[in-house]
């Protein structure tokens, strides 16, 4: 986990093996199945995930994420849509762009709630409502 939760204690972690470091008993991301660098990933609706959408461009240095659309269109503007930590939220059983340590927590993540948004790494596909 990028974070240690406040009831696990104050410090904050800055990888897996360092949290591990930390508190024996925080869970510990998978390696990203992405490699640092920049890429090509598609925009998908939740709501109707096979309608055809847009290529945005993405950076990823070790587990921070910035997405960013090269031109304006009728989705989204041009610039930076998104970015934050890459983390596993293993309820959801998927990666999303945390912003905040308690992202993690999150009760939903990705599509149309009000939690986190969802990355595929695997597909290179962000995933908004």
């Amino acid at each position: 986990m990028l974070w240690l939760l406040a009831s696990l204690g104050t410090l904050t972690a800055c990888d897996a093996s360092r949290s591990q470091a930390v508190n024996p008993h925080a869970p510990v991301d998978p390696p990203l199945p992405i490699s640092s660098g920049k890429h090509v990933f598609r925009h998908r609706f939740a709501e109707h995930p096979e309608m055809q959408s847009m290529e945005l461009n993405v950076v990823i240095q070790k587990r921070r994420i910035r997405i960013t659309n090269p031109q304006a269109t009728r989705v989204f503007p041009k610039g930076v849509l998104a970015e934050g930590e890459l983390v596993w939220h293993a309820r959801g059983g998927s990666w999303i762009i945390a912003s905040t340590p308690e992202d993690v927590e999150a009760a939903e993540v990705g599509g149309c709630s009000d939690g986190p948004e969802v990355v595929d790494l695997v597909n290179r596909i962000y995933w908004t409502c």
